[in-house]
């Protein structure tokens, strides 16, 4: 590998964290005589690169067929080549510093500046107008953009994103290129990385296919790979089994007579390091999910106090009743009992039964006793519905625990001041979030669980709304009675049918459920006429689907759909990020948090402009008063958090309402057709549902009701938690 310290003379051309650079070399060799080179690669760890930064470029030679001899870098490092270069290092790689006090840095310590930030950052102190958190901001600077820069060297060969990278540094900070250089299997204690990869890692380290190390790369890749299915857990004796259904052929590489009992073995060293806990009764955990698990549970427990209310229970429900010209059904009256005698309430029940009722009755209970509340949701789309029907204010579980992207203003050591919190849509509420919830509210509080279990479960690991409702020491009200005025709808009506494992009714033309059935290969000219109809009627309508791939998936419905909905035109832009393409004017979803810009998975909105730094999309009720709001995304992040959303999936689709649903079922979708999907799917239409296609697809998925089962010890935690007295 040949070491080449560099001037950046201009940027050619840049795609997120890749370059191609002019330069010019500070000696003359026979590949540089000309003072001028072209070199291309990639920088982790650094805000950007820009002409006048010195660099040490590490890489080859190489000669490109039309552009000549040009050097290929798969590692850099920071090159004192004179003070201005020094100061143009500080100012546009770290970014760290205003310009006094990059004036102020190098002055003191001239082109010993980067010599000094490694070896002896106490000598920062001498620097005029340096303070503590000035010192600290630069040194993390500075600390992770030389460690990325050697695990770009480490890992050059092998094709490592500038996540993995942040992620890799995140992990094992300083000490990351020594900790995966001694045992590049650590890298499965990260996130993003395939064991494949590592694998490959490990074998270009001479790495041999029996070590004991590749076995604990195993387990731990085992549990991520549950992790993502949703498993809180994984029992110990599927270990074997998971890895070969994960690796498949790969899995015989393990030249071991005892699959089984080596990644026994091998998880009872990770577990003596600390790096899972076994559970003999339940599984082995990643550490992280277990402390979710347990600590939930014993949070929880301490929700079972009965309440002291300043309210003539009877004469309010009386009063209620006439107030509001309704009359509560036994079950209704029931979780209002149970929450008084509880402080903890579960409440459960399926379209129609009047879960909003009990919301709103809560309400009114809590404003006339004089309680202090806060209505939670999952999600801003979910939480904007059940402020709607409440007349309250709601948000998100981030927003009102004010999650910034790192950390968590009001958590077990800053509780959230509330008298009461009743949290709607609990079926997408994961392990952590539920954690969040409890550990973040105090012992006195009012807490109410709303969803319906038999929904889709969380997109995150766990099961948190089943693993209550099945668990008899916290209290539980189903609600299964469908009130009149839901008896006239054929969407309450086929959903609980659905859910029972019925066939559904397809009614008349007039009727608000309706089943085409046709030929897969016209189902797609359906949708797209379908919605150019009801877009020129300005209709609130959504396009389902049960996966992406296929005629009728969501990724080939996107373009039809475009194509008709949002067609190109003169003046109209558009941008390509690799296979997406976005234009001005598009439906777009959010599909990853964004904390700064107050922007989180499954908010939904419309691209208003593309410039040259970001694109920016006006979503959707994420203003205040519920109103839409401008956020600009961008450029580096676009890849990574926002997809066409013309036609979304079922999953994307939890948490949200439109008027009418379009949902194409066809035998394609394969393991896809799930009762609770399909169940899911219908359950978001509140004035109409279209379903599309095959009537045999339709009832597989009907009949399919192997919910997946997820693998947590939850219940058993809340059980041995009260067991164990921690409610005192």
């Amino acid at each position: 590998m040949i070491a080449l310290k560099v001037l950046v003379t201009g940027v050619i051309h840049k795609a997120e964290d890749f370059y191609i650079l002019t330069v010019e070399p500070s000696t003359a060799d026979a590949y540089s005589r000309e003072r001028k080179v072209i070199c291309k690669g990639r920088f982790f760890g650094i805000q950007g690169v820009i002409a006048g930064v010195p660099l040490e470029l590490f890489g080859k030679w190489t000669l490109h067929p039309k552009f000549g001899r040009q050097f290929d870098f798969n590692g850099w490092g920071p090159w004192a080549g004179s003070e201005v270069g020094v100061e143009n290092f500080l100012r546009h790689c770290l970014g760290i510093l205003d310009e006094t006090k990059i004036c102020n840095l190098v002055d003191t310590f001239g082109k010993d500046t980067f010599r000094i930030l490694s070896e002896e950052p106490k000598r920062l102190l001498e620097v005029k107008d340096f303070d503590d958190a000035t010192i600290q901001a630069l040194s993390s600077a500075w600390i992770e953009a030389v460690t990325s820069s050697e695990l770009s060297s480490l890992l050059a060969d092998h094709d490592v994103s500038s996540e993995q990278m942040k992620a890799l540094f995140n992990a094992f900070g300083s000490e990351a290129r020594k900790t995966i250089s001694d045992n590049p299997y650590s890298l499965m204690e990260v996130d993003g990385f395939e064991f494949s990869k590592v694998d490959e890692i490990a074998e270009s380290r001479g790495i041999p296919k029996n070590d004991p190390r590749r076995f604990e790369g195993a387990v731990l890749w085992v549990l991520r790979e549950a992790s993502q299915a949703g498993h809180l857990c994984v029992r110990r004796g599927d270990l074997a089994m998971n890895l070969r259904e994960s690796l498949k052929a790969d899995a015989d590489t393990f030249e071991s007579l005892d699959l089984a009992k080596d990644l026994m073995d091998a998880t009872a060293r990770l577990e003596s390091k600390g790096k899972v806990f076994v559970d003999p009764e339940v599984g082995v955990y990643l550490p992280t999910l277990f402390n979710f698990e347990r600590r939930s549970a014993e949070y929880l427990v301490r929700f079972r106090t009965p309440l002291a209310l300043d309210v003539d229970l009877k004469d309010f429900l009386e009063t209620y009743e006439n107030m509001h010209q309704i009359k509560l059904s036994d079950a209704q009256q029931d979780a209002v009992n149970k929450l008084i005698s509880n402080r903890v309430l579960v409440l459960t029940g399926g379209p129609g039964t009047g879960k909003t009722t009990v919301i709103k009755t809560f309400v009114e209970l809590f404003r006339k006793a004089g309680v202090g509340f806060q209505l939670m949701a999952p999600t801003g789309i979910a939480a904007k519905r059940v402020a709607m029907v409440t007349g309250h204010e709601a948000a998100t579980v981030h927003r009102t625990f004010r999650f910034n992207g790192e950390e968590w203003y009001y958590s077990e050591w800053n509780k959230y001041p509330v008298g009461a919190v009743i949290i709607d849509e609990m079926s997408m509420v994961d392990q952590e979030l539920f954690f969040r919830v409890v550990s973040s509210l105090e012992e006195g509080t009012i807490l109410v669980l709303v969803g319906d279990d038999a929904q889709l479960p969380s997109v995150g690991p766990g099961s948190v709304l089943r693993d209550l409702v099945r668990c008899p020491a916290i209290p539980t009200v189903r609600l299964t009675q469908i009130f009149r005025q839901a008896q006239q709808s054929e969407i309450v009506v086929n959903s609980h049918r659905i859910n029972r494992g019925e066939p559904i009714l397809t009614g008349d033309e007039n009727s608000d459920f309706r089943f085409v059935s046709l030929d897969d290969s016209k189902i797609a000219d359906l949708v797209v006429a379908m919605a150019v109809k009801l877009k020129s009627r300005d209709a609130n309508f959504q396009v389902l689907s049960p996966k992406y791939d296929g005629i009728v998936g969501v990724t080939n419905l996107n373009e039809r759909l475009r194509e008709v909905l949002n067609p190109p035109g003169p003046g109209k832009m558009e941008v390509a990020f690799g296979k997406l393409r976005f234009r001005v004017g598009d439906r777009l979803m959010v599909v990853k948090n964004d904390y700064k810009l107050g922007v989180y998975n499954g908010d939904m909105g419309k691209l208003v402009e593309i410039k040259s730094d970001f694109l920016r999309v006006r979503v959707h009720g994420i203003g205040e008063d519920g109103l839409d709001a401008t956020v600009d995304i961008p450029r580096n992040d676009v890849l990574q958090k926002l997809r066409l959303a013309y036609a979304i999936t079922v999953h994307k689709c939890q948490g949200s309402e439109f008027d009418t649903i379009i949902l194409p079922m066809v035998r394609e979708h394969g393991r896809m057709l799930q009762r609770n999907l399909f169940y899911t799917a219908v359950t978001r239409a509140k004035k109409r549902v279209w379903v599309l296609g095959d009537r045999s697809a339709v009832q597989r998925a009907i009949e399919n009701d192997k919910v997946v089962f997820r693998n947590t010890g939850f219940g058993k935690a809340i059980m041995s938690a009260i067991g164990s007295g921690v409610v005192e």
